[in-house]
């Protein structure tokens, strides 16, 4: 990225003492949103957990030259990670199940198409369960207790002062480069595939450049609102592909034939599509070199 971060708020900042602060507030937004994602039916507080979790996972990979995080940590953070996952990837699916408008052709799909989000409901609130007792575990308290550990005192791998602003400064340089250099930037008309892994890439610089504005005060403030715009664009054409690749397989409970749904859906992909590449093009002319 070519521009430097604007200077927003606050005093130069060690590296320890910003893990300590973004460790510190994700741990209070994970026990906020946990209390409320043990009730049935609270998407958003699982969609909050599960952003707490990136966040805090982010945060620990970007400083983990300078910081040592306890191994349970880290195996604590990917297992809870993945139950949320569970339960938000059904929730995405429902919500674009149900919110998609069918053709006039589609009139004999549109009976089969409720059915199938009733089914798709009820796999989610047995998934739903399956979170709630996890959250009631010992083994979940305790990650809550070993993040307050980390937030308390950061175990450094080396002494001295280390500025938190040029650690993540580099770590957002790299991820961008990563962005840059990727299939997903550079072909023409990336697959899939290449599509997915460019989505994990602006995933993990987004939350990257939270992290540099939240613990440094500093921000690539048009970098961050643009890398959340793609991390969105590509999460909607992931479900798309997703779900076309569900029904064209046929298993259930996604068995077909679905001409009307398949034919939404890939008028929809191919809007999603023309939008990524502009905000494509605009990423790239905002940071390439100068």
């Amino acid at each position: 990225m070519s521009d430097r971060p604007d200077i927003i708020a606050g005093p130069p900042l060690s590296v320890i003492d910003a893990t300590a602060h973004v460790v510190a507030e994700q741990a209070r937004q994970l026990r906020r949103n946990g209390r409320k994602a043990r009730r049935e039916g609270d998407t958003e507080a699982v969609h909050d957990m599960r952003v707490a979790v990136r966040r805090l996972r982010s945060a620990l990979r970007a400083v983990d030259e300078h910081v040592a995080a306890p191994r349970a940590v880290r195996r604590g953070l990917r297992r809870i990670a993945k139950r949320l996952g569970r339960v938000r990837d059904q929730d995405v699916m429902i919500e674009l199940l149900a919110s998609l408008p069918l053709p006039a052709a589609g009139d004999a799909e549109r009976g089969r198409l409720e059915r199938l989000v009733q089914r798709l409901r009820r796999r989610r609130a047995r998934t739903q369960r399956d979170l709630r007792r996890a959250l009631q575990r010992r083994r979940y308290r305790r990650l809550l207790h070993r993040l307050d550990d980390v937030a308390d005192d950061p175990r450094a791998r080396h002494s001295g002062f280390t500025l938190a602003s040029r650690v993540l400064a580099e770590t957002s340089e790299s991820l961008g480069e990563a962005v840059a250099a990727s299939a997903g930037m550079r072909a023409t008309n990336p697959d899939p595939a290449a599509l997915h892994a460019l989505r994990i890439g602006f995933k993990r610089l987004r939350y990257a450049l939270d992290f540099h504005a939240s613990a440094c005060g500093l921000a690539y403030d048009v970098e961050r609102r643009m890398a959340h715009e793609m991390q969105d664009v590509l999460g909607a054409i992931h479900d798309r592909d997703l779900l076309l690749a569900w029904l064209a397989a046929g298993r259930k409970p996604f068995a077909g034939p679905w001409p009307a749904l398949t034919a939404r859906l890939g008028v929809e992909r191919m809007r999603l599509r023309r939008r990524f590449r502009r905000l494509r093009a605009e990423w790239t002319r905002r940071t390439r070199p100068e």
